[in-house]
């Protein structure tokens, strides 16, 4: 199937035909009582809203939620932002659509993560837990999956190669957190951190767009996470009880408290540690694509984000031209010193507000 454009390339007032996944949609009236159809439309590049003002009631039921569609609209400004006001639409039949097409991906190379992934895993020094990862980095089927999923449906790296893209950033950030606190067992946290979500190769389903499995609602993926480590070390022999106890506990704790998943708190230090670096990874992608998202908006903040709580200050854009009057005036200057996660963990310490 050839995709004639991408969400990405759309500028305003063209018209165009392209093929898009619909993710959601609403049928509403408008002041005058006129239907209309509101739909969430989506590819790998991106999102954007379209509006059917004719015809909805007739078009609504051609398509569902998920259905690939091909239309016929013009790129329009509304508040700021580009939608679609679409004059016609219709179902593209299944068997000629190409799921990477409208799937999202992420912004590195997999293989490339995938290459840190393996050198992060090889500076595990202790025999038991090293033979425990070669256990998962020789299953052909595991490798494929990491280099493919999600690490969310909709939060925090909700595209494909999602989940090694955090895998990955989580486990760099331990090693370097290891540096400044040398009591930790690095081996332990490296090892945790590798497997800590790998029960969301199960969890999530991913063949044309993100939802969860039937193992994913019933168990999650903390359980079948667990269940996929105790297998593997139930097959090699010595390995020791209490270092599998402490890393299934890693494990079970990294969301930190019960309410938000966490079948135990932490009650060790690697524990403690692996969840907020997994807490803090999750939250920078999400505000990272949050703000990505808002650029086109003329206001200085985001609407108001339920999972904060809060509305988020964007800037104002004199951020960025004092930066780079400084990027210009330092350019033969030593580069100034910069604070780190670890700066971030001491003075929360002190109850600092971030």
């Amino acid at each position: 199937m050839k995709k004639e454009r991408f969400i990405a390339e759309l500028q305003e007032n063209e018209k165009f035909v392209s093929s898009f996944l619909v993710k959601a949609k609403t049928l509403g009236n408008t002041r005058s009582g006129n239907p209309f159809l509101r739909i969430s439309l989506g590819d790998h590049t991106g999102e954007t809203e379209g509006r059917i003002w004719e015809r909805a009631l007739e078009f609504d039921q051609d398509f569902s939620v998920n259905d690939v569609v091909r239309v016929h609209a013009r790129v329009e400004r509304y508040q700021g932002k580009l939608q679609l006001n679409i004059s016609d639409i219709e179902r593209v039949d299944p068997e000629e659509v190409d799921p990477t097409l409208f799937l999202p991906t992420g912004p590195q190379d997999v293989n490339e993560l995938w290459q840190q992934f393996e050198d992060l895993a090889k500076q595990v020094k202790n025999q038991h837990l090293q033979r425990l990862l070669q256990s998962f980095l020789s299953d052909r089927s595991f490798v494929e999956q990491m280099k493919q999923a999600p690490a969310a449906k909709s939060m925090h790296h909700a595209y494909l190669g999602g989940l090694l893209e955090h895998t990955v950033s989580v486990t760099r950030l331990l090693d370097r957190i290891c540096d400044h606190y040398p009591r930790l067992d690095r081996d332990l946290l490296l090892t945790a951190a590798i497997l800590h979500d790998i029960g969301k190769l199960e969890e999530f389903s991913y063949q044309l767009h993100l939802d969860y499995t039937d193992a994913g609602r019933l168990l999650g993926h903390v359980v079948l996470g667990v269940q996929r480590v105790r297998e593997k070390i139930d097959k090699l022999e010595g390995f020791p009880p209490t270092l599998s106890l402490t890393l299934q506990h890693l494990m079970v704790s990294h969301h930190g408290e019960y309410e938000f998943g966490a079948p135990k708190r932490p009650k060790t230090m690697e524990a403690f540690v692996l969840h907020y670096a997994d807490n803090l990874d999750a939250k920078m992608n999400h505000l990272t694509r949050l703000l990505d998202n808002e650029k086109e908006s003329p206001s200085h903040w985001t609407p108001f984000q339920q999972v904060y709580d809060r509305f988020m200050f964007k800037g104002t854009g004199e951020e960025q031209e004092v930066a780079d009057i400084h990027a210009d005036k330092s350019k033969d200057e030593p580069e100034p010193e910069k604070y780190s996660f670890l700066d971030m963990l001491d003075s929360s310490a002190k109850g600092e507000e971030h």
